[in-house]
């Protein structure tokens, strides 16, 4: 799952606080700057770790943030790493009728001018956000489908709640600062294997009775339990330590990676054939 970075006025904090929620709920990492600065930290340097750390930043548009430093500062780090990277970074999210900036003039943007236009734009973004990052596959279409079934199947086991996993998610949008040097290991190490589940991995990897948990050993645990016929260890030791939410997360959010490289790449594959 990918991550975003909501760049807004503070005078647009209840619609930055619902859509968070929104993209929340479904398992996707979202940063605000309520949730990371404190008092005492450089703005300037949390926000741009901050920005560095996603793969998005959302730029609110409104009568309010079209004329805020603070908004234009970000937006200016986030352009400068789209335009150095060569690939979306910044994805306009246009909330009142106001006139877009020079340097987002010609990207289309999310309208959420209207409130019944909400939900389809938020499913824009929610797209975007599911895109594959990474051109390096290591599964067939088909081959991912059948393992986001497998993790399908594996959450309904888990039973988690929908509330548990989005207090969790708000949870870790506020901590996810620095990761555990066992988990940036096993990250690295994955990458090897499943480089298209790096962010997820950086985003939701977490640490279960010593060992890293990623998205490799999730898939690892569906193979293991096709062969043996019993639950893998790794859902009792979650849950002995309390980390079943973080293993249904984990779990979801490759599945829903996995469902997206799944369509994405069997939709090329068809129109290259036609």
């Amino acid at each position: 799952m990918s991550s975003i970075f909501l760049s807004h006025s503070h005078a647009d904090k209840s619609f930055v606080n619902k859509l968070a929620r929104d993209l929340r709920r479904p398992g996707y990492f979202v940063w605000t700057d309520d949730a990371e600065i404190k008092i005492g930290d450089s703005l300037i340097q949390k926000i741009r770790e901050g920005i560095d750390k996603v793969a998005y930043v959302g730029a609110v548009i409104s009568h309010s943030s079209i004329d805020s430093e603070w908004v234009k500062k970000e937006l200016d780090i986030a352009m400068n790493q789209e335009i150095e990277g060569r690939k979306v970074k910044v994805l306009p999210l246009l909330l009142d009728d106001v006139e877009l900036p020079n340097f987002l003039k010609g990207k289309r943007y999310a309208d959420f001018r209207d409130n019944r236009r909400y939900k389809k734009s938020l499913n824009e973004i929610k797209k975007r956000l599911d895109d594959v990052p990474s051109k390096e596959l290591s599964y067939t279409p088909k081959e991912a489908e059948y393992l986001a079934k497998k993790l399908k199947k594996l959450e309904k086991q888990l039973k988690v709640a929908q509330s548990e996993k989005e207090l969790l998610l708000d949870k870790l949008s506020g901590e996810r600062k620095v990761v555990d040097p066992a988990i940036s290991k096993a990250i690295d190490e994955d990458k090897k294997w499943h480089p298209e589940l790096e962010d997820v991995n950086r985003n939701f990897a977490f640490l279960c009775g010593g060992v890293a948990v990623t998205a490799g050993y999730i898939l690892h645990v569906i193979e293991e339990q096709r062969i043996k016929g019993i639950p893998h260890q790794v859902v009792f030791l979650a849950g002995l330590e309390g980390k079943m939410v973080e293993l249904s997360i984990l779990a979801s959010a490759t599945m829903r990676r996995l469902h997206r490289l799944s369509s994405s790449e069997g939709k090329k594959r068809a129109k290259h054939v036609g």
